[in-house]
């Protein structure tokens, strides 16, 4: 099976996410199943204007019983995390189009076409312009995306294997609001131990001098003496003078990854402690979905 063409590829300079929900009353039909299908042949074409450009499109599990009568088994929905001390919100949504390349003006008219044609059965409920800051870093400085796979790993990590789901991907996304003021604020050690990284250098701060509340000591999680891995897509957004953050986008053979990373940010451990990063940002939206190979995007037009 073939991965969508958006799962593997290095970061880009810009992307664009786009959340639809099913119209209230409306069902997937033949003209829409139709739409959904051409998705991956209609990004082949963008390619001859942009060579870099890809994409995902991926269903969430209420609308999934519409499209295909059967489903991947761990297909459900964004995790509620129970004793969380920092929101980590649900979002109603449905589909995701998630759109990468080097000129956003082809992403922003390919994503604007292909809503006004599904408009008859679905909203759009957030569209976000993700672009490159500078060396890959976050808007707090920080660069961003550090332990994600390389070369032949990025498959194994992201990518189903067998089955009928082969080649296909979950995904986790969520809007992040930074408190920039209050982060500014911060000397630069102080930021440091937040994040667990030098911001300059961004060499890892050693384990005996990390702090156990330091953002990257709860998202590294070894288990078995292996590190557990997702492939991480995010992006920085925002504009100047108004809301700004990051959009948290991950893809992997399996959700637990992320549930597991998720829960050790926002709900205390046994030893009390949370990710002190979500003191200076928090989620606004949380979604999960499942990417399907393009054999099984193309099974929607038969």
């Amino acid at each position: 099976m073939t991965p969508q063409s958006g799962i593997l590829p290095p970061a880009n300079g810009h992307a664009l996410f786009t959340l639809f929900r099913r119209r209230l009353g409306r069902r997937a039909d033949a003209r829409l199943k139709a739409l959904l299908a051409s998705v991956s042949d209609r990004i082949t074409q963008l390619q001859g204007e942009d060579p870099q450009a890809s994409g995902v499109l991926a269903f969430g599990s209420h609308v999934w019983p519409e499209l295909y009568s059967s489903k991947p088994v761990l297909l459900r929905d964004f995790p509620s995390i129970s004793g969380a001390i920092h929101p980590a919100p649900v979002s109603e949504v449905d589909v995701l189009l998630h759109l990468r390349g080097e000129r956003y003006d082809l992403l922003h008219e390919f994503a604007d076409q292909l809503s006004a044609e599904m408009s008859e059965w679905l909203d759009v409920i957030e569209t976000v312009h993700g672009f490159r800051y500078r060396d890959a870093r976050d808007l707090t400085g920080f660069v961003d995306g550090t332990e994600n796979p390389v070369g032949e790993e990025r498959a194994e990590v992201a990518l189903l294997v067998d089955g009928d789901w082969g080649g296909g991907s979950y995904i986790h996304l969520q809007r992040y609001v930074h408190r920039m003021e209050q982060w500014k604020k911060l000397p630069v050690r102080q930021q440091e131990a937040v994040i667990g990284r030098s911001k300059e250098s961004n060499e890892e701060i050693a384990d005996e001098d990390r702090p156990h509340t330091a953002h990257i000591s709860r998202v590294i999680i070894e288990e078995d003496g292996e590190e557990l891995a997702m492939l991480r897509h995010s992006m920085p957004y925002g504009q100047p003078g108004g809301e700004k953050g990051l959009y948290f986008i991950s893809y992997c053979k399996t959700p637990l990854v992320f549930e597991k990373m998720l829960t050790r940010m926002v709900a205390p451990t046994s030893d009390g402690r949370v990710d002190h990063l979500l003191n200076f940002t928090r989620a606004v939206t949380g979604a999960a979905f499942f990417a399907p190979s393009i054999e099984q995007l193309k099974q929607l037009q038969k």
